[in-house]
């Protein structure tokens, strides 16, 4: 199935979905609105449906919800594969999962199976009764809101048809001129949250701590430096493999030690990297569980990757950060508290990438210019040389 034709079929599901979204909001208007009384707040559900880097930047919301409802129940609802991030959070009562994109692609839209386990989520969800729900991001996140019976509900209000949501956040998420922790911070100020940040956090366990020492263990006092070299949302946020190349082999004559991480999906290309270098790195692309790799870039000196996953797990871990942006917006998706950690190569076109749109990341032009000129040495810039190992 070509790509155009899962592109339509995507947009079909949403325009479903904004249609369903538009129905329940005018029966929820009908039944009529409750005033808004935080005091009487008791059980609160936050949805984020999308990927692992927008999970870790709801955090800041969700610690905040939990400081301004210290007794209420706070559930959270994400997607399976981002589940692990919240399993250790501390402001969580309990984490539901819902893979949303498994009934808005091709072929998941016709699987009885799929719409069986989305409606027994619902059911679950909606048995808790909530007061409160936050709808993070998307028409979605907005539906379920709308399913799981909060008579409460926050969101932005470029994201689901009028009555939808009943306490509306802010402006609108469509410009790129404020982070994404922002946009999520400001649907928890319309329901009477604060709006500071105080930084990302992400909780790693002892299991996968001792996973990553042993991991690491070889040489003893290496310095290492995590590259996360794939993203999954697109070819056009990836690095070429020429630079990744040349970055690894200059980055381990500086006395460095690097390890390739990244999914499942991006081995065969860790593996044609590590063959092509002088010598080759530790590669864990693909043998980690998402703990496993949190633990892995906790150990680590320095990450250096795309805008993707890993890179924002290691922002949020404290771990210093070097992020390669070219049709991303650092503005909106930039390594959060880390503020000098960009490298780019400005051209007109940059940033391109929408993410309301659906699309992932492609280049318009097909030559992917603003990755293809962002040359190793601005990625190497401001990194010393790595101290001497012991013994050496």
């Amino acid at each position: 199935m070509t790509a155009s034709l899962k592109h339509v079929a995507r947009r079909a599901a949403g325009v479903a979905l904004w249609l369903l979204c538009a129905a329940l909001a005018l029966v929820a208007r009908l039944r009529g609105r409750q005033p808004y009384r935080p005091e009487r707040i008791e059980r609160i559900l936050i949805v984020r449906l999308d990927l692992i880097g927008d999970v870790l930047f709801s955090v800041p919301a969700i610690r905040n919800t939990r400081r301004r409802y210290p007794e209420a129940r706070l559930d959270v609802l994400v997607a399976p594969n981002t589940a692990p991030l919240l399993a250790e959070c501390p402001y969580v009562n309990h984490v539901y999962t819902l893979d949303a994109h498994a009934v808005t692609h091709l072929p998941g839209i016709f699987s009885p199976g799929a719409w069986r386990q989305v409606w027994a989520t619902l059911r679950a969800l909606r048995a808790q009764r909530y007061d409160l729900c936050l709808s993070l991001y998307g028409v979605p996140a907005a539906t379920v809101s709308l399913l799981s019976g909060a008579p409460h509900r926050a969101g932005f209000a470029d994201e689901a048809p009028p009555g939808a949501l009943t306490l509306l956040a802010a402006g609108s998420r469509l410009p790129q001129d404020r982070h994404e922790v922002h946009c999520a911070l400001a649907v928890a100020v319309a329901a009477g949250v604060a709006a500071t940040p105080d930084g990302m956090e992400t909780w790693v366990n002892d299991s996968d701590r001792a996973w990553a020492q042993a991991a690491l263990a070889a040489p003893a006092g290496a310095q290492w430096v995590a590259c996360g070299h794939g993203s999954r949302n697109g070819y056009a946020k990836r690095w070429p493999r020429r630079h990744w190349i040349a970055f690894i082999n200059r980055l381990q004559q500086a006395g460095y030690r690097a390890v390739l991480v990244g999914g499942p999906d991006e081995a065969g290309e860790a593996a044609r990297i590590a063959a092509a270098c002088d010598a080759a790195p530790l590669t864990l692309t693909g043998a980690t569980t998402l703990g496993q790799l949190a633990a892995v870039l906790a150990r680590c000196t320095l990450m250096v990757g795309s805008d993707s996953g890993p890179l924002h797990l290691a922002a949020a871990l404290g771990t210093r950060v070097v992020g390669l942006y070219g049709p991303t917006s650092p503005v909106r998706y930039g390594p959060f508290g880390q503020p000098d950690a960009v490298r780019r190569h400005p051209i007109f076109c940059s940033p391109c990438y929408r993410p309301e749109t659906g699309r992932p990341a492609t280049c318009r032009y097909g030559t992917v210019e603003c990755m293809e000129k962002l040359e190793p040495a601005q990625a190497l810039a401001d990194i010393p040389a790595a101290k001497k190992q012991t013994g050496q």
